[in-house]
């Protein structure tokens, strides 16, 4: 198999560059690197290719027994569809929840003093426990009979 990767290489010759890395570019430092992550983590949970393929409206808009027109940011009983400000408020819901393990991961470091270690515990916590819950109430606005 190795002879016939080296074939094209017995009549072509690679040519000789001196190629230099600018000086400017660096290697990104980890919380960069960590931003990036987290950034299109949020775009992708939050349906972005789904919203540019389809592009729904932001909100929608929905009439009442007077004939007024309110606006609703859930598309109700479809799951495969979404609004767009939908999508990011799921999508702040879900990096809320990862962020608050990350925090909950950062607590458990041995250099942390109690106090900060207590704070770090509660902040995580609570950013886990309130995404959890908030995820329903999304879940119930989508589908009213879901979960009861």
């Amino acid at each position: 198999m190795e002879s016939f990767y080296a074939l094209p290489f017995t009549v072509l010759e690679c040519p000789y560059l001196k190629l230099k890395k600018p000086s400017w570019v660096t290697v990104p430092s980890p919380m960069v690197v960590y931003a990036f992550v987290l950034f299109t983590y949020f775009l992708i949970t939050g349906g972005i290719i789904y919203d540019v393929i389809v592009e729904p409206p932001s909100i929608g808009t929905t009439t009442d027994a007077n004939g007024h027109h309110r606006p609703v940011a859930f598309m109700p009983h479809r799951v495969n569809g979404q609004y767009i400000m939908e999508g990011l408020a799921a999508s702040f819901l879900f990096t809320m929840g990862g962020l608050g393990f990350v925090i909950l991961d950062k607590s458990n470091n041995a250099n942390t003093p109690k106090l900060n270690r207590i704070l770090l515990m509660s902040v995580g916590f609570l950013c886990v426990v309130i995404s959890f819950f908030l995820c329903r109430v999304f879940m119930r606005m989508k589908l009213p009979g879901y979960l009861s």
